[in-house]
């Protein structure tokens, strides 16, 4: 499993490389670095193309092939943008930010616009799950923090303490998911190492409940 997780991870470090809803019914919270959007829940979220027309062409995504009409890479700021749409289906909205590791999806109706369910997730990791009903009512929620009683603000705190990395900040090249065994939880952080750079990870396997570490071990990696 961990190595699944770190190849995948070492590719989108390679890809990152190169680069280094209506809001009225919207209330925004800021924890630490993070942003993020939540619904009011008495009010009906509905998708906004007009939002986004001062945002421009991501190049990361378009500059070889052009972006499909389908599927839009769009960028302002800091933030970055996916738009899927999958005729008479859904339209999938992706919120990310080259800055920090939290993003945000929202997948609409194709056909009404209407908001269908959001999900917020920390580097890969799944945070939480809300789906919605015709009248903006929450007909289903996941919190996928609930097994971990070791939050990922005490994980945050811990990894900045020992190692001085700070996960938040993508620059640093560092990395972090969860995963379980036996019904035990964890939290897997990848660091970079300050002198050989991506050539060597350091792995660390952190108790979810305890936040105790309780394996660490190197990776090399070859060009």
């Amino acid at each position: 499993m961990k190595h699944l997780i770190l190849i995948a991870f070492l590719l989108s470090l390679s890809s990152c490389d190169g680069q280094n809803k209506k809001k009225p019914v919207q209330k925004t919270t800021t924890v630490k670095n993070k942003t993020t959007h939540l619904i009011k829940k008495e009010n009906m979220e509905y998708y906004n193309e007009n939002e986004y027309k001062d945002w421009k062409i991501d190049p990361e995504h378009c500059s070889l092939f052009p972006c499909a009409d389908n599927d839009k890479f769009i960028m302002k700021g800091d933030e970055r943008i996916n738009i899927f749409t999958d005729e008479k289906r859904f339209i999938q909205v992706e919120r990310s930010s080259i800055i920090n590791p939290y993003k945000i999806v929202k997948v609409y109706s194709f056909k009404n616009k209407q908001l269908l369910n959001l999900s917020q997730d920390f580097y890969s990791s799944p945070v939480s799950y809300e789906k919605y009903d015709e009248k903006g009512k929450i007909v289903e929620v996941k919190n996928y923090n609930e097994p971990y009683k070791f939050t990922i603000e005490d994980l945050i705190e811990k990894i900045k303490k020992e190692y001085n990395v700070d996960l938040v900040d993508k620059s640093e090249g560092s990395a972090a998911g969860r995963t379980s065994k036996d019904d035990v939880f964890y939290y897997e952080v990848f660091l970079k190492s300050k002198k050989d750079g991506y050539a060597k990870m350091e792995y660390l396997l952190i108790d979810g409940t305890t936040g105790k570490t309780d394996l660490k071990s190197d990776f090399h990696v070859t060009p």
